[in-house]
């Protein structure tokens, strides 16, 4: 099978980053605000200075951690349908965005702070939208503990979607808690490990530095067998070189670092490489998505993630991350570039609903970014170049000057080979032209979510584990 990928490393390129990126690990180093991570770096090889919360990561333990991650890996989901396994051709599995702080309120249009009433009604309502496979808590419970949030957010968003859920954790207390609310829900532990119903997103501090809360997550993460995405967010010319052959090594560098301490706490331990990096406005220093330079370094990452084996999640996806309303916030190049990063060498991508750069959400633009992203994706389709495909056969039958139009083979393949819409995708198309008015989009997009909040129940968790969980959110609610 053929798929469109892009590339932008030659070999002997990929060989070049990863030859520096082994320079910057064992040079410069990285600072790990843990001594308990310090701790299994050194044990695994890593030069370390305690008093600086300081490490040396040689070349042996980079090739160590490398032989140690496991090739493929399966996000498993509350039902087995929606499970996720990796590597697969064909596009990306893609989720929401995470962790907006504002919303826009879905009846008055208001912008507002969100609660977990809102996180639970984005939940259910990404959990009937087919075109996403799995969802990152996508607004802040701000009606939960400020240091538990995330576990309140996992809660909710578990009990409300039988999707995979992809969260976070800012200490190793909260990260256990989670543990502990996944499980009552898959059945203990054990089978939690055997079937992982949520993954965690952790971010190292760019460049090159891992908190101790965060890294710390990450080792009970590890230990109990739940993926982790090692997403690097580099910004040129601010938390990394202008030069993006220095972008690029910084994002290797915080991935491979990131690894070797979850490999060194278990090996075998699930890990995903990924990268959220791109350039910044240079006039305010805020993050820019869409920008030209994050399709390009998500492009040389999936690729870095292939050449070690990794699964990678350095795809995005989004029309309203220029603008704080619901709508096409982006113009025509954003656009492109954005849908681009989908065809690079990724297994995952995530941004759909997001606003403002990541800030807000709308349930409006959850339902507009699904319409669009059921179209995009179709980049990413699988191309038959089997023998039997290039059916010389019939070639030779129709002859030169003939038509295929109405031969039976035409009729019989053309939905499984052409992109055709059906009536009601042509028509929701249709909405999103540059030439139409942009509210009569917003307006039905806005109606559709509103009907899917009033039918759509989605499946609920076992009554006894419900009462767990209830018990494990009291027990850390202030």
């Amino acid at each position: 099978m053929a798929v469109a990928q892009i590339s932008i490393l030659s070999r002997d390129e990929i060989e070049l980053v990863h030859q520096k990126t082994l320079e910057i690990l064992n040079d410069t180093g990285i600072r790990v605000l843990s001594a308990r991570a310090l701790a299994a770096l050194e044990k695994g090889g890593a030069g370390t200075d305690k008093k600086a919360m300081r490490a040396w990561l040689p070349e042996s333990l980079v090739k160590e951690t490398v032989s140690k991650i496991p090739k493929a890996i399966t996000l498993a989901a509350r039902d087995p349908k929606q499970d996720m396994s990796v590597p697969r051709p064909g596009p990306p599995f893609m989720a929401t965005n995470g962790t907006a702080v504002y919303m826009t309120d879905l009846r008055t249009g208001e912008r507002r702070s969100t609660t977990g009433r809102d996180l639970r009604d984005f939940m259910v309502l990404c959990d009937a939208m087919d075109p996403l496979d799995y969802v990152w808590p996508i607004v802040t419970a701000h009606d939960a503990p400020s240091d538990f949030h995330a576990l309140h957010e996992l809660a909710i968003s578990l009990q409300n979607t039988t999707k995979h859920v992809q969260g976070e954790a800012m200490s190793a207390e909260e990260a256990r808690a989670e543990i502990e609310v996944a499980a009552a829900i898959a059945g203990g532990r054990d089978k939690l490990s055997r079937r992982p119903i949520f993954s965690v997103v952790q971010c190292p501090i760019c460049p090159l530095e891992f908190e101790s809360g965060s890294v710390e997550a990450v080792m009970e993460f590890a230990s109990a067998g739940i993926p982790v995405v090692s997403m690097s967010m580099a910004l040129c010319g601010l938390t990394a070189p202008v030069k993006l052959a220095g972008t690029i090594a910084i994002v290797n560098a915080e991935n491979l670092a990131s690894f070797a301490i979850s490999q060194m706490t278990k090996a075998g331990a699930p890990v995903i490489y990924s990268s959220e990096s791109a350039a910044p406005d240079m006039r305010t220093g805020e993050i820019h998505y869409g920008s030209l330079e994050e399709t390009l370094i998500a492009a040389a990452a999936g690729q870095m993630a292939k050449f070690y084996g990794a699964p990678s999640m350095v795809g995005g996806f989004g029309a309203g991350l220029s603008g704080d309303r619901p709508g096409l916030n982006c113009d025509p190049g954003e656009l492109i570039f954005t849908t681009l990063t989908s065809l690079a060498n990724t297994d995952f991508a995530s941004g759909i609903g997001g606003l403002d750069q990541a800030k807000g959400a709308s349930l409006e633009q959850i339902v507009m970014d699904c319409d669009l992203w059921e179209v995009a994706k179709g980049l990413r389709k699988e191309v038959s170049l089997e023998r039997e495909a290039f059916v010389t056969d019939l070639v030779k039958s129709v002859g030169p000057g003939g038509t295929f139009l109405k031969i039976p083979h035409t009729a019989r393949n053309m939905r499984k080979e052409l992109f055709i819409q059906t009536a009601e995708q042509a028509a929701r198309s249709r909405l999103y032209r540059l030439d139409r008015d942009r509210s009569q989009a917003v307006s039905e997009a806005r109606e559709r979510a509103k009907r899917i909040l009033s039918e759509h129940v989605p499946e609920a968790v076992d009554p006894e584990a419900k009462a767990k969980i209830d018990g494990i959110l009291g027990r850390h609610s202030g």
